[in-house]
């Protein structure tokens, strides 16, 4: 019988973790957990536990990408001031927010993110330059339970209003102020989005008391277009991703909490990996390849997860069963 290293024209590698990058087809022995390991092209997006938030909780913000995301603000038991930030495993403490707000939107990156309104009543505005927040302009209208997207000096807030009326205002940032944009079509509270100023996609949220939606808007710098609509309407969702590689995931559905997921390849909608806990009220930021989910509200929960998108190669464990 041939061998491994005849067939593949090479010995199986014995590592003490998986390789980062591993090929389809590699195989591996881990000698930390003790298995033989191969690498498999990921048919379907998968989620993953990763490092638990220090603070546990729900309402909060999110930005930057999968090894290198922030988390801002939210309610547990009281309204919060702390940032984390996420190296791809673990949270550690960042600088707390000038103002401790929930019901805010985050953009930007780990060392220039953006927090974007929250129910301090003022539209307040703040700058994250990966240790401190500074005060920046504040936005023209006062919200909370918006979304947010783009950049710190090209950043993008929309939707959201008082808590169940919904607003179809939306708003752009040049780094130190804001300017009106083009209106939604659909006017909206916990709404979630993702993508550029020039480039963003606005999906979910609630159009009044007891009414889900599950709308999906294309902004291009201007105006808003209608999209593909989500599979499974919900509010206080979270998103991560681009205008034509989009990811929704979580919220509430009209019947209660969902792990439901779904990514956007520019037209419509499709199913992805479900949370392995289903929860609303959480953020999310990184890529439909790379995504991140943290916190939660009923109950406020520190949980994190990691989605693999499809495509992307993983880690399997070769077992004799």
């Amino acid at each position: 019988m041939a061998e491994y290293s005849q067939i593949k024209g090479s010995k199986i590698k014995i590592l003490a973790s998986d390789p980062s990058d591993p090929a389809s087809g590699q195989i591996w022995y881990n000698t930390t957990s003790s298995s033989l390991k191969y690498g498999q092209t990921n048919t379907t997006g998968t989620w993953a536990s990763g490092g638990n938030l220090g603070t546990a909780r729900g309402w909060l913000g999110g930005a930057g990408i999968q090894t290198a995301g922030l988390a801002i603000g939210g309610y547990d038991t009281t309204y919060l001031n702390a940032t984390e930030e996420y190296d791809g495993s673990a949270w550690t403490a960042g600088g707390n927010l000038g103002t401790a707000r929930s019901l805010l939107a985050g953009a930007g990156t780990q060392t220039a993110g953006l927090a974007i309104g929250g129910d301090v009543g003022s539209g307040a505005t703040e700058e994250y330059d990966g240790a401190s927040w500074t005060a920046g302009g504040n936005m023209g209208t006062s919200r909370y339970t918006l979304a947010g997207a783009g950049t710190q000096t090209a950043g993008l807030g929309f939707g959201g209003g008082p808590l169940y009326d919904g607003l179809t205002a939306t708003e752009e940032y040049d780094g130190s102020s804001w300017t009106a944009g083009g209106n939604l079509g659909t006017a909206r509270s916990f709404i979630s989005g993702d993508g550029t100023q020039t480039a963003a996609l606005g999906f979910g949220g609630y159009t009044g008391m007891s009414a889900v939606t599950d709308a999906t808007e294309e902004y291009n710098g201007t105006s808003w277009t209608a999209g593909g609509n989500l599979s499974t309407g919900r509010y206080c969702l979270a998103g991560a991703g681009t205008q034509t590689a989009g990811l929704a995931f979580g919220g509430d559905d009209g019947t209660g909490f969902s792990a439901v997921t779904e990514e956007y390849d520019g037209s419509s909608w499709t199913a992805g990996g479900n949370l392995a806990t289903a929860r609303g009220y959480l953020s999310g930021t990184g890529t439909q390849a790379a995504g991140l989910a943290f916190g939660g509200y009923y109950p406020t929960t520190a949980s994190t997860e990691e989605y693999t998108g499809p495509g992307a190669i993983i880690s399997n464990t070769i077992t004799t069963s």
